[in-house]
């Protein structure tokens, strides 16, 4: 997520979705970040086990990595790559809950919990109820074996869930707390909230509230409320969507 917020920062400003036109061009924008961030994941694992993992971190979040993507990025077309690699998506959770605090003090919790899919391995404890998760399933599929997120003993399965605690760069107080449910389209999710209050000015209810996009390989899915982006044909095919991250 704070790949994909590093290079969808086009000077972003309420003006940015002022207008039909101003939206247009400005979510043509984002989505062909999010793309962007989302072929990174392919390259991503628990970095307790993948040695180069913390280090292409600290490249994808950089302000030369940001500059080298903005500039691939064009106005009037979609992207035919994002990344030579591909990406492997890893199957939507329903299982999945958050919870955001900020205490009277200023203090602040981001909180995400799942047990994957409906409930998760379909097995119970008996001495404590409690169900038990499949994530499992988070691995890179066995026929990839070599892959970053492959699977290995005591070894972290890549996820999507982003628990957000954002920071004042000066105060360091908290700015804002954010996260989400839905699987893949988590990360996606959260960043658009989080663009929608800090950089367009809704107050969160509306940021919540609004209309999403996600980028699933191949199409680009919208909610109700994008008609002009849906006419902008260039940019990419949209297919009308029903669940929200």
């Amino acid at each position: 997520m704070a790949d994909a917020l590093n290079y969808s920062g086009f000077n972003l400003s309420n003006k940015s979705v002022s207008t039909p036109e101003n939206m247009t061009l400005t979510y043509h924008r984002i989505i062909e970040a999010f793309r962007f961030a989302n072929a990174q994941k392919a390259k991503l694992a628990d970095p307790l086990h993948e040695k180069n993992v913390t280090e292409f971190v600290k490249y994808m979040t950089s302000d030369s990595f940001a500059d080298n993507i903005r500039n691939k990025i064009k106005d009037d077309i979609k992207q035919t790559s994002y990344d030579e690699q591909g990406i492997k998506i890893v199957p939507d959770d329903h299982g999945t809950s958050h919870l955001s605090v900020i205490a009277k003090d200023g203090s602040a919790v981001a909180v995400t919990s799942s047990i994957n899919n409906f409930f998760g391995s379909g097995v119970m404890s008996c001495l404590r109820g409690i169900i038990f998760n499949d994530q499992m399933s988070d691995y890179t599929s066995p026929e990839m074996k070599n892959g970053p997120n492959a699977i290995k003993p005591g070894k972290r399965p890549l996820s999507s869930m982003c628990p957000t605690i954002i920071l004042d760069k000066d105060s360091r107080k908290v700015r804002m707390v954010a996260g989400g449910a839905g699987g893949t389209n988590i990360t996606t999710s959260v960043a658009q909230v989080i663009l929608d209050h800090l950089y367009f000015d809704y107050n969160l209810q509306k940021a919540v509230a609004e209309p999403r996009v996600q980028v699933p390989p191949n199409v680009t899915n919208v909610e109700e409320g994008f008609d002009s982006l849906r006419r902008h044909g260039k940019c990419a095919e949209l297919v009308l969507f029903q669940e929200r991250g």
